[in-house]
């Protein structure tokens, strides 16, 4: 399948925090598999024609929030696709819901310090427009300690699939992304029974 996915494939959603590496995950995902791949902060911005930045200093998180769920439901199709959900879409329940219901949920996890270290080289080659209205803080590592403290129970109901990527590199996360949707695939005609797949 990984060569020659099944038409009716589900589509996947990724999740975890921010710096995760669900965008390069994706892309990648979907160049190896020919399935259209989606970062859902990107399609905000071409939505609404304003910068996440933007749109929280205008809308406030509540205002970001709905577009993000508006956007969630509009990606989503009937054939597979790839999309790389914000790291707080999950949260919602009704976006947990939606995506349980339409595709497979994987979440990539890493751990703070990772995560950091992942934000700060994407500020670094990006500039100001990488960056992440919820980490700007005076402490941002601790931030992200309690921000991901938080969301980790959202993220955990959600995923049918998680892959630790602290010391796997991008090639290797688009592997194990692309083995579990074969596994998650093979799982709806067979008939198993599971809960959840961690890959460390």
């Amino acid at each position: 399948m990984s060569t020659d996915p099944k038409k009716d494939a589900r589509g996947i959603y990724l999740v975890g925090f921010s710096g995760a590496g669900k965008s390069t995950i994706a892309k990648m995902v979907g160049e190896k598999l020919q399935w259209p791949a989606c970062d859902l902060d990107d399609l905000i911005v071409e939505r609404c024609g304003m910068a996440i930045p933007d749109i929280f200093r205008h809308e406030g998180e509540s205002g970001f929030r709905l577009r993000e769920s508006e956007a969630l439901r509009a990606v989503s199709s009937d054939g597979p696709f790839i999309v790389a959900t914000g790291g707080g879409a999950p949260l919602s329940p009704e976006n947990r819901h939606y995506m349980t219901s339409n595709g497979w949920v994987i979440c990539l996890e890493a751990r703070p310090e990772t995560i950091l270290a992942r934000v700060q080289r994407q500020q670094q080659e990006s500039g100001p427009k990488a960056m992440r209205p919820l980490l700007d803080a005076v402490d941002p590592l601790e931030k992200i300690r309690a921000l991901k403290q938080t969301r980790q129970s959202a993220y955990a109901s959600a995923a049918d699939w998680t892959v630790h990527t602290d010391r796997l590199s991008a090639e290797q996360i688009a592997a194990e992304v692309i083995r579990a949707i074969e596994i998650l695939e093979q799982s709806r005609f067979s008939g198993w029974e599971w809960n959840q797949f961690e890959v460390s």
